[in-house]
């Protein structure tokens, strides 16, 4: 019988994670095709998550637990969970009962079906707000222009993937993984399969759009050096108009040599090519900082407290 790792992300989730491994435990045993072992890994959330899951840990050897030292926010965290995922095919998915697990299982089927590395699922009627809905659209988006992923493919949390493709993951070590440009770089026998998206049972999504913002900045930075081509193509660009603006304003001195030039054009000109040249700077800059910083050896992630990953952990455990 196959393993099949379930790595889920812990923020907020106190009030659905017990509901979402019921619905695991429920729809593997319905299966009966299918051995799971489950990777919670609590990213420093807030509420009392990390007691209730450790609790499900110490009554089930299969449910592994990771519990953060700070917020190292969700893809550090799944990230994380994909080291000590064991299984021959590795699931993603949220704490917040809007995924049924039963797609799961469909999802890992559709996988081994048509020969594929990696699905994702596809929603058609997505239970989220319009800010949520657009940020997905832009993401989507994104990664078509900067990873050349497939027009048709939609990405989003909830995915299967095959074992080398995680091995591979967890090679990445820079400090701002994202997820699909990692699985993009790897693989491109990506498929979807249509799923039921629910409507979300308590509070709100935990991706404010400052949130989403940084996830796209890291897919723009560090799986493209689009953004670096765009501020040269655009300096090329400026500098042409400037070389033709600057031989007409010739050509009008010697046609017409009393003619006051304008003071205030020549203000609003230096200022625009001054912002060009910051933005081309900054930009620059962002690059060199993250590599600066993932060059530092600090750790990405800190891992506090393990349950169930290693046979270290077994015997802390039972000396408690």
């Amino acid at each position: 019988m196959k393993k099949v790792s379930v790595v889920i992300g812990l923020y907020n989730s106190e009030k659905t994670i017990g509901a979402v491994i019921e619905e695991l435990r429920e729809a593997f045993a319905a299966s009966n095709k299918y051995e799971m072992e489950m990777v919670l890994v609590n990213d420093h959330s807030p509420d009392n998550v990390y007691e209730l899951v450790k609790g499900y840990a110490k009554e089930d050897k299969n449910i592994k637990v990771l519990n953060l030292a700070k917020n190292s926010g969700q893809t550090n965290a799944v990230v994380e969970g994909y080291r000590y995922a064991t299984g021959e095919y590795i699931i993603e998915m949220d704490d917040d009962l809007q995924m049924p697990a039963a797609e799961a299982i469909r999802m890992v089927e559709h996988l081994e079906e048509n020969d594929y590395d990696v699905v994702f699922a596809k929603y058609e009627d997505q239970k989220e707000s319009f800010g949520r809905r657009l940020g997905s659209k832009i993401n989507n988006k994104m990664t078509q222009i900067m990873l050349k992923k497939p027009k048709e493919i939609r990405v989003n949390s909830f995915f299967v993937m095959r074992k080398f493709v995680k091995d591979d993951m967890i090679k990445y070590s820079n400090h701002y993984p994202y997820v699909y440009g990692m699985i993009f770089g790897i693989t491109n026998n990506v498929g979807n399969l249509i799923v039921e998206h629910r409507e979300r049972a308590y509070g709100k999504s935990n991706y404010t759009f400052k949130k989403l913002v940084g996830l796209w900045t890291n897919g723009f930075l560090n799986f493209s050096v689009e953004p670096l081509r765009v501020a040269t193509k655009l300096g090329t660009l400026i500098a042409t108009i400037s070389f033709i603006v600057a031989i007409v304003l010739i050509i009008i001195r010697i046609l017409h040599p009393t003619k006051a030039m304008g003071w205030s054009s020549l203000m609003v000109t230096i200022i625009f090519f001054s912002g060009v040249q910051l933005l081309g700077m900054g930009i620059l800059g962002e690059y060199l900082g993250r590599q600066y910083i993932s060059d530092s050896g600090m750790p990405r992630v800190s891992i506090k407290e393990k349950i169930n990953c290693d046979d270290e952990d077994e015997e802390e455990k039972e000396e408690e």
